[in-house]
C-alpha cells in the first residue's frame, strides 16, 4: 500500500519566510510597545494596539514588494495576507471588549482588520500615504502624523533588515 499522499506537504522557505515577517510585525506585543509611545488620542489602549497591528499588516505588504523581485511578489503576498487573516479571525471567535465595541460596533475583529487593510492598500501600503488614514482611524490629531511617521520608518526598517537576512 502506498500512503506517500499522507506526507504534509513542504512549505518552500519564501513561503514560511513571509508567513513568518507578517506574524512578527502584527505581534500585539510589539505593537503595543511601539503604539505607547504615540500621543494619546480617544481610543483605548487596545484599540490602538488593534490599529497599530492593522497598519503593520500594510508595513509587511509594502516590505515584500520592495525586496522581492515581481514574479515572487504574489505567492508571497498571499502567504503573508493568509497569516494576517488568520491571526485576526482566530480572535475573532472571542466577543471583544466593550471599549473595543464602542469604537468597532458589533463588527468582529477579523472584518475590521479586513477593512483597514483594504484601505492602506488603496495606497499601494506606501507608508507616507497610509500614516494619514492610520491617524484619522485611530482619532488622532494631524499633528501627529509627524511624531508616528519616524517610529513606523524604523519599525519598517528593523522588519525589513531581518526579512532580508534570511531571504
Amino acid at each position: 500500500m502506498n500512503l506517500f499522499f499522507w506526507r504534509k506537504k513542504e512549505v518552500p522557505l519564501l513561503d514560511e519566510l513571509c508567513w513568518n515577517l507578517m506574524v512578527t510585525a502584527i505581534d500585539p506585543d510589539k505593537c503595543w510597545e511601539v503604539a505607547s509611545l504615540f500621543r494619546k488620542t480617544s481610543v483605548p489602549s487596545n484599540v490602538l494596539t488593534c490599529e497599530t497591528s492593522f497598519l503593520m499588516g500594510s508595513i509587511v505588504r509594502d516590505i515584500i514588494c520592495s525586496i522581492l523581485p515581481k514574479a515572487k511578489q504574489k505567492q508571497a503576498l498571499m502567504f503573508a495576507e493568509a497569516a494576517y487573516f488568520k491571526i485576526f479571525d482566530d480572535q475573532s471567535e472571542e466577543d471583544l471588549p466593550s471599549e473595543m465595541k464602542a469604537v468597532y460596533g458589533e463588527d468582529r475583529l477579523g472584518h475590521v482588520a479586513r477593512i483597514a487593510l483594504a484601505a492602506y492598500a488603496e495606497h499601494n501600503d506606501t507608508l507616507f500615504l497610509t500614516i494619514p488614514i492610520f491617524v484619522r482611524r485611530i482619532n488622532g490629531d494631524p499633528r501627529i502624523t509627524s511624531e508616528v511617521t519616524p517610529l513606523l520608518e524604523e519599525r519598517k526598517t528593523v522588519l525589513s533588515k531581518v526579512f532580508l537576512e534570511f531571504i
